[in-house]
């Protein structure tokens, strides 16, 4: 991420503080793609979404005198947006502890061609290779790939994110690039 970015996110942290409404709606523009996109890899219900996100929003909003205590942005708001979804998915489940939550649902993730191509360059026909094995992932290294590669979050964000231990988070990636490796080689992929 970049310095401007960061510092432009503790002003409005700090300005979110100061209970500047604007404040809000700027980390609100700046943050609603990705939560939008983060949430929908739960749940296909567009509505569902939308309210998780509004309700993330009036949370922090209302918890705004803490603001300053959240060190990165990112990681609170995907944090947030994933345990928002989970709990509305899950609410008419009788006890549900949050750890059965974790381990309980669908990771959709469609890596766009089209952003591949954008961000590195490559050809089409990689582009569609390279979808074509990341289809082949668990939910779970499709989660951990989109974490780290498309939102950028550290190791120990993923950990808590994932609701794993750290060095789960190193073996996993490791067998992620691993596999990654030995498709594209072997070429084993449906085109």
């Amino acid at each position: 991420m970049k310095e401007g970015s960061v510092k432009l996110e503790k002003e409005l942290l700090q300005g979110l503080q100061q209970n500047h409404e604007e404040a809000l709606a700027s980390l609100m523009k700046m943050y609603y793609a990705n939560l939008y996109n983060y949430g929908a890899r739960f749940t296909k219900d567009d509505g569902l979404i939308k309210d998780c996100i509004q309700e993330v929003f009036i949370s922090l909003w209302q918890r705004r005198e803490t603001a300053e205590s959240i060190l990165s942005p990112r990681y609170y708001f995907l944090r947030a947006i994933k345990n928002k979804v989970l709990k509305a998915i899950h609410k008419n489940v009788d006890k549900i502890s949050s750890a059965d939550l974790q381990g309980e649902y669908d990771f959709f993730h469609d890596f766009s061609i089209e952003q591949v191509i954008a961000e590195k360059q490559v050809s089409k026909e990689k582009a569609i290779k390279l979808r074509n094995v990341l289809s082949l992932l668990s939910k779970k290294q499709k989660e951990i790939i989109y974490l780290k590669y498309y939102q950028y979050l550290d190791h120990g964000q993923i950990a808590e994110l994932m609701n794993i231990s750290r060095q789960s988070v190193y073996n996993l990636l490791h067998e992620v690039i691993h596999k990654l490796r030995s498709l594209w080689h072997t070429g084993s992929v449906v085109h």
